[in-house]
């Protein structure tokens, strides 16, 4: 309703824009993500925030996190791309059931007319709208809030984190992308339980979509680390790709490994 108002009272035919959008229209664009952002607030962060202030619920914002976690939480989450590019590849090869296909959220056209950037604004309000506020906001409900309420329901870690994993990716209502997005929640939350501080999976999961908003950038196209990003996916023979995946996969070992030694002795010093 705020966004409905905004878009009324700044934006001429933003009333009918806001109900009929249209892809190819700049306007609209700007409509929808006015609508995305604060949705997004709405549905994840307001209610949350509210409830942890009535009932004191702690979500896990007290611990500080070190230099080095930081660090080998961000190699982590770009050094996995080309393992998760994979498995998504899998994944959209699976058949599902037509009645599990009638629930799926076809949202890429409009995911590419955002990710469609011609200036250093349009960069900075997709990091926003598109990492920023989905990381605080649903790891606030996933992990700070759910993972939790779930662990002291089940008295079981692990059972929390695969239930919370499973629903994080459901909620997305996207069947080609449910496997990797499951496996990206178990990771997360381990490394809430691992850290006990929720701005650890809330920077890895701002990482990991902010990189998706930054190889969109045209300015960027033209670093080759980029492009290795924008081709991984493309034709290459099985020995180049069997490289980057066992690369990735040894990569991820070897930094997962250092960041539970580093948030398990961080841990225990507090």
């Amino acid at each position: 309703m705020l966004a409905l108002f905004l878009v009324s009272l700044l934006i001429e035919n933003g009333y009918d824009l806001f109900f009929s959008y249209d892809l190819t229209s700049k306007k609209s664009i700007n409509i929808l993500k006015t609508t995305h952002f604060f949705s997004a607030i709405g549905t994840f962060i307001s209610p949350i925030v509210i409830y942890g202030y009535l009932t004191n619920f702690s979500f896990g914002f007290n611990r500080r996190i070190s230099r080095q976690s930081i660090l080998l939480v961000i190699a982590l989450m770009i050094l996995i791309t080309p393992l998760i590019s994979f498995i998504l590849e899998l994944n959209m090869k699976i058949e599902f059931p037509q009645w599990l296909s009638d629930f799926n959220t076809n949202s890429e056209p409009i995911l590419i007319a955002f990710l469609n950037m011609s200036n250093p604004v349009d960069l900075i309000v997709n990091l926003i709208i598109m990492a920023i506020i989905p990381a605080i906001g649903e790891e606030l409900f996933f992990r700070g809030f759910l993972q939790k309420s779930l662990i002291s329901v089940t008295k079981n870690q692990h059972i929390a984190v695969l239930i919370t994993s499973f629903l994080f990716s459901a909620i997305h209502f996207h069947l080609d992308g449910f496997i990797p997005r499951f496996m990206l929640g178990i990771l997360l939350g381990y490394m809430f339980l691992w850290s006990g501080s929720l701005w650890i999976p809330i920077l890895a999961h701002f990482t990991n979509n902010a990189i998706a908003v930054i190889i969109s950038y045209p300015a960027f196209q033209s670093f080759e680390i980029i492009q290795n990003f924008n081709h991984y996916n493309e034709y290459k023979p099985a020995e180049t790709t069997s490289d980057y995946l066992f690369f990735s996969a040894l990569s991820v070992s070897v930094i997962l490994y250092l960041l539970y030694n580093t948030l398990e002795n961080e841990r225990l010093r507090k």
